[in-house]
């Protein structure tokens, strides 16, 4: 039962590392989202069921267009892979206890429903692929074309409000909510300062945006181990892409996939990481 829903996970994420492929470049284009039709972005073809299957396609058509023969680029089916593992990590990780469901969820729903998934873990497995989804859309977005795409951050935000309201008011308790919603302020406030007195070479606008939707969306000590861990790891990569000769110290990298990185390991970590967060900083 365990590996044909860890399965089902993994395929959830293909579709949805698939959906991130079209929804990128054509937020960047100012193309309709939804209206239109896949194509190949070399000659244009619409593109059949058949070429859009995730992972599948790409293999039986050896990387390349039916029609043209041009490459498919090659982040179709990395993004594709990865989503699929991240969902399929989440659903194993929430079904073993290795993260537990969000707290504000198992208040509001907790014991509510007799099922083989109970419904405060389908609801965090919900609540968290969505913050996957988009954490892999804004950071690849960021990655190509060095700007955060506000709009999805700001779905982000949306729902987290939305939820952890919701859930609040359902569980007569909004301390949660009001928790999360000062991590996110004042996230926002020292990500915003970074960009603000750096005059935009230490950090970019975007950025306080994306960190708002991190400290809001998560558990405010797991927020801030993800920040921690965004901070060590991007400063640990852009010393290593310098040593290598590949950028300079004034080189801009974009910064939005070290901070859903970081956010992703620290919501992996939470059990053995958080207790020393909160020991160290009090809370």
């Amino acid at each position: 039962m365990t590996y044909l829903l860890v399965g089902t996970y993994a395929l959830l994420g293909a579709v949805a590392g698939s959906f991130i492929t079209a929804l990128v470049p054509r937020l960047r284009s100012g193309e309709p989202i939804v209206r239109d039709r896949s194509r190949c972005i070399h000659c244009g073809q619409v593109l059949g069921w058949r070429e859009i299957v995730p992972l599948l396609s790409f293999i039986a058509q050896s990387g390349r267009c039916r029609s043209c023969s041009r490459p498919i680029p090659w982040t179709y089916p990395a993004v594709e892979l990865i989503t699929a593992f991240l969902f399929a990590g989440l659903g194993w990780a929430l079904a073993h206890g290795v993260i537990a469901p969000a707290p504000f969820l198992v208040s509001a729903f907790g014991g509510t429903l007799d099922a083989p998934i109970p419904l405060e873990t389908a609801a965090s497995f919900i609540y968290y692929a969505v913050f996957i989804t988009g954490a892999v859309a804004v950071s690849l977005y960021d990655f190509f074309y060095r700007l955060i795409p506000g709009g999805l951050v700001w779905i982000l935000v949306a729902i987290a409000t939305i939820a952890r309201l919701g859930a609040g008011i359902e569980d007569g308790n909004l301390a949660g909510f009001f928790n999360s919603a000062e991590v996110g302020l004042i996230a926002f406030g020292v990500f915003w300062s970074l960009w603000f007195f750096s005059r935009g070479r230490g950090m970019g606008r975007g950025d306080a945006d994306v960190a708002a939707a991190i400290g809001l969306y998560l558990e405010p000590v797991a927020a801030i181990a993800g920040f921690l861990f965004a901070l060590w790891l991007g400063a640990l990569v852009g010393i290593l892409l310098v040593a290598a000769g590949r950028f300079s110290w004034r080189s801009a990298i974009p910064f939005a996939p070290f901070l859903f990185g970081g956010a992703l390991v620290a919501l992996a970590s939470a059990a053995y990481v958080n207790p020393l967060i909160s020991s160290l900083y009090g809370f």
